[in-house]
């Protein structure tokens, strides 16, 4: 940690409550911030209301890379590049925990920057919290029974708005879709409850060879999705090889049985014309050319001309 980071924090325990936030934001303009608050209060979505967010910062300051993370529904959002020096705040409004949220740059904050970065978290702060409950149900509702991991209809729900995000902000990421081979047989030779179990544990070994920004979905039977933000085509296939290598790395168990697994899986990065859909088809078409050239593989497939890649 750097040394501003550590008086950052220290800055975070005294300025801890809404009280003294809302004091440091009378030293700005209120015209400006009554604006920047009801732009806040009109994204209702937890992705356009931290978009509205950092697009305020980044016309208030320079700022390289902008880092949020919220635990207990797995959010997490990376903005630009993370550089050495930092300075972060730990968010709550009466003792419920807003996630966590990090600032960096080649260089060292100022105090007057320290100063305007506390009065836009002051008007994101109430914002957040309403959109955080709102994730928290749509949460349960987006889960898979069986595996536990958020189902298919949370990827049509978010990637779009993933899309229109990397083509703004140029950034890039990419899509795995895995499918257990031969599953069928599985389920015909040891039964469903044992089939029920393959899939639960394949579910937690790619959720547990994951990145901590990474999202895994149960897209439907034998099929699951993995979206890798800030990911090029490149570092994605890497990901995808790491996931296989775990899965396989030793059977499955139920009861006193042990099922040999085998999959494959398609990878693509998103280009610059996809939607959800036409994104989803091409993970499909890479899939099936794993499957098509003999199964428990990966194919990655080659990258359009637009597809979004990281800017050097």
């Amino acid at each position: 940690m750097s040394e501003q980071s550590a008086k950052t924090e220290s800055r975070l325990q005294q300025r801890n409550s809404s009280a003294s936030l809302h004091a440091v934001a009378d030293t700005q303009s209120q015209t400006n911030i009554d604006d920047f608050v009801r732009q806040l209060n009109r994204a209702t979505d937890f992705h356009k209301l931290l978009d509205v967010f950092i697009s305020n910062v980044r016309k208030s300051l320079p700022c390289d890379g902008i880092e949020y993370e919220e635990s207990s529904i797995k959010l997490y959002l990376l903005d630009g590049d993370l550089m050495q020096q930092s300075c972060h705040y730990n968010l709550s409004y009466e003792g419920q925990d807003l996630g966590r949220i990090r600032f960096t740059r080649d260089d060292e904050f100022r105090e007057d920057e320290l100063v305007m970065l506390e009065t836009l978290l002051a008007g994101l702060v109430m914002p957040l919290r309403n959109s955080l409950r709102y994730q928290q149900a749509v949460h349960v509702a987006q889960r898979d029974e069986l595996t536990g991991l958020r189902n298919g209809n949370y990827y049509y729900d978010n990637v779009d708005l993933e899309i229109e995000r990397s083509n703004r902000y140029h950034i890039p990421f990419s899509l795995v879709k895995i499918d257990i081979d031969n599953f069928k047989t599985i389920n015909d030779t040891h039964g469903r409850a044992a089939g029920d179990a393959v899939l639960k544990q394949v579910a937690h070994r790619i959720e547990k060879q994951a990145r901590s920004c990474d999202i895994v979905f149960r897209k439907g039977g034998d099929e699951f999705l993995v979206f890798l933000p800030n990911t090029d085509g490149e570092v994605a296939l890497q990901v995808a090889e790491r996931i296989k290598r775990n899965v396989l790395s030793r059977p499955c168990d139920y009861e006193h049985e042990h099922i040999k697994i085998e999959f494959s899986a398609g990878v693509v990065s998103v280009a610059k014309t996809d939607t959800a859909h036409n994104l989803m088809s091409r993970v499909d078409k890479a899939l099936f050319h794993a499957k098509i050239l003999g199964k428990n593989r990966i194919h990655t497939e080659a990258a359009p001309e637009n597809v979004l890649r990281e800017w050097m």
